[in-house]
């Protein structure tokens, strides 16, 4: 099965609009109808496309936003399911890929990314973008993946968009981390220049945090120990040193939560690595 095949399919899907049959998207794309209708079927059964009766004709719709590289995935058989949160944010990791954008996901969502033994569910989506990306990023998220903006902005978002289903909000911050209504942490130049954020910028974000919770930004800390490059988190944190030393001062006092942690929630060998794994990023 090809991946491209399969993301034009669902697009003639979503320009008809419910008016689609097979043998009219067959015609459009100039495929053979049995194609259509074998590829039809898998955009069916994942959940991307339902069809609709009138009559003896069935028609198809589209019900699910669909990236090209989701679509590539699917054809592999590599997808993996997810919680619906962890879904939609692969799926706006994989738009931001798609238009290139210079825009990156934080938090729990990056972390449940790029860790694969992280098992929290949140309820909220970070996302860094630089100013030339942020409103086409926000119509991106409206249109593409169907998603609400809010009127009123958050205290520390620039941004906030609410999925009209699922019980999760996207918090878009512009150029970085910001502290009533101040920048604390600008994070644009780097988006710029390395296209992405690292796993070790999520971490030490989590360990800024005014508010670091016990159940869950220890958490959150504490199984990426494992993943974490102790010399990527150094040089990131001496840049932070330099640029905002007052909430830098916050990451000792977390760590020593994230011990405590590990401490109280692990059992057996778990606890002497991952307090030794803490201990490299503390030297």
């Amino acid at each position: 099965m090809r991946g491209e095949l399969l993301y034009r399919i669902y697009t003639v899907v979503k320009l008809y609009g419910g008016r689609a049959n097979s043998r009219r998207i067959a015609d459009v794309i100039g495929v053979s109808e049995r194609t259509v209708q074998r590829y039809l079927k898998v955009l069916v059964n994942e959940g991307y496309v339902e069809p609709i009766r009138h009559g003896m004709k069935i028609f198809y719709r589209v019900i699910a936003p669909l990236t090209r590289e989701k679509a590539e995935k699917i054809a592999a058989g590599e997808l993996r399911r997810d919680a619906p949160v962890y879904e939609l944010a692969r799926d706006i990791q994989d738009t931001i890929k798609e238009f290139r954008l210079h825009a990156d996901l934080i938090g729990a969502a990056k972390i449940h990314l790029m860790v694969p033994t992280h098992r929290r569910i949140t309820h909220d989506i970070g996302v860094i973008v630089a100013p030339e990306s942020e409103h086409f990023l926000v119509k991106l998220l409206e249109n593409i993946h169907g998603l609400i903006l809010e009127k009123a902005r958050s205290a520390h978002a620039d941004y906030r968009l609410m999925h009209p289903v699922l019980n999760v909000k996207v918090d878009i911050m512009v150029e970085g981390f910001k502290e009533h209504g101040r920048m604390v942490w600008k994070l644009s130049d780097i988006l710029r220049k390395r296209g992405t954020l690292t796993l070790e910028h999520a971490i030490i974000a989590k360990l800024t945090r005014r508010s670091f919770e016990y159940r869950t930004d220890a958490y959150d800390v504490a199984v990426s120990l494992p993943h974490i490059d102790p010399s990527m988190f150094k040089q990131i944190l001496k840049e932070l040193n330099k640029e905002n030393p007052i909430i830098a001062s916050r990451i000792p006092r977390h760590l020593d939560i994230v011990e405590k942690y590990i401490k109280t929630e692990y059992v057996g060998e778990d606890v002497e690595i991952l307090l030794r794994l803490l201990k490299r990023l503390r030297d």
